[in-house]
């Protein structure tokens, strides 16, 4: 982080990826702690999710290809019952594991960019000050993503609905899928930039989403590059898990000793990808704040920070944002 302001309005894509690695590899034992304490939890619980839906609720997942092909049983209105509980639960402890993760990662880097103090006790200590703001934003993020998917879904059953199965229904379904997929991610990076604003700036819930979305402006591109890259090497790495780890042997017939070792190769990855995910949309926010001229305080800044820490700080009115120099 040892850009200047006006250098990093002009950071694009590959340079957001090298300064964050750059960050990662500096202060490598910090976010080994946080990698280790929070993000490693993440990544167990999204492979344990993956687990209990392949064994448990197979019927719902994979309804037409039953694991014994004399069991014909269709998923039953309990069956539903209890997958709905368990996907609530899901998002509960998703949620609750994302905003440690988040806390912590983004509280790190604005202390590194601020050149304050970064010890791991500081960071937990932060956490319970930021998490409450935090579930706010996150679960208004849950309802933007369900409300959008919802529009998604309608939108690809008007086509079979009007063109039926025919080419130019299969055209119209493919060209909203594009569509569906550019909102998705651009809707990803609002929401990304809405939780470092949360973490960063006196404003959470519906109005971080708002800020997120004013500064994803001229930056837009290069945010949705970033997770294009990011989600397509999560969903390379959840193929080759399903594929070689859960269905390993009885598609490929794998040894268990090299469904264990690429199942271990696969949580590595997805800790790197996990801590990755936080560490770009942290520098993508600082990028974005100075490509607006929003100039970044850093003596302000770190008395915010300081705040978390419980230093004397005095809090701004609502909608003023501390960071941003005031005289």
């Amino acid at each position: 982080m040892d850009r200047t302001e006006d250098d990093m309005k002009h950071v694009g894509f590959f340079g957001i990826f090298n300064q964050s690695f750059k960050t990662i590899f500096s202060w490598n034992k910090i976010f080994a702690q946080i990698t280790l304490a929070f993000i490693l939890p993440l990544a167990i619980f999204f492979i344990l999710q993956m687990e209990i839906s392949h064994h448990f609720f197979w019927k719902i997942d994979n309804n037409t290809i039953p694991y014994h092909a004399n069991d014909k049983r269709e998923a039953t209105t309990k069956d539903w019952l209890y997958y709905a509980l368990f996907t609530f639960a899901y998002f509960i402890i998703l949620l609750i594991l994302s905003v440690l993760s988040t806390a912590a990662v983004v509280f790190t880097i604005a202390s590194i960019y601020t050149t304050r103090e970064v010890v791991f006790h500081n960071v937990t200590k932060v956490i319970s000050k930021i998490w409450k703001r935090l579930c706010i934003t996150f679960v208004f993020i849950y309802i933007a993503q369900f409300i959008y998917d919802v529009i998604g879904g309608v939108a690809l059953a008007l086509p079979r609905a009007i063109f039926g199965y025919s080419g130019l229904g299969a055209v119209v379904i493919l060209i909203i899928l594009i569509l569906y997929a550019y909102g998705f991610l651009y809707l990803m990076v609002v929401c990304q930039l809405a939780s470092v604003v949360t973490v960063l700036e006196n404003i959470y819930g519906f109005n971080a989403l708002k800020k997120g979305k004013n500064l994803t402006k001229g930056k837009k591109t290069v945010g949705i590059g970033i997770a294009v890259v990011l989600n397509g090497i999560l969903v390379g790495v959840i193929i080759v898990y399903l594929l070689f780890v859960e269905y390993g042997h009885e598609v490929y017939k794998l040894a268990l000793i090299w469904r264990v070792v690429i199942g271990i190769a696969c949580g590595l990855m997805l800790l790197v990808l996990f801590l990755m995910f936080i560490v770009t949309q942290t520098v993508l926010y600082l990028v974005c704040k100075s490509y607006h001229r929003e100039a970044i305080d850093k003596l302000s800044l770190s008395a915010f920070l300081g705040a978390y820490m419980g230093e004397t700080l005095v809090y701004p009115r609502p909608g003023e944002e501390i960071q941003l120099g005031r005289p």
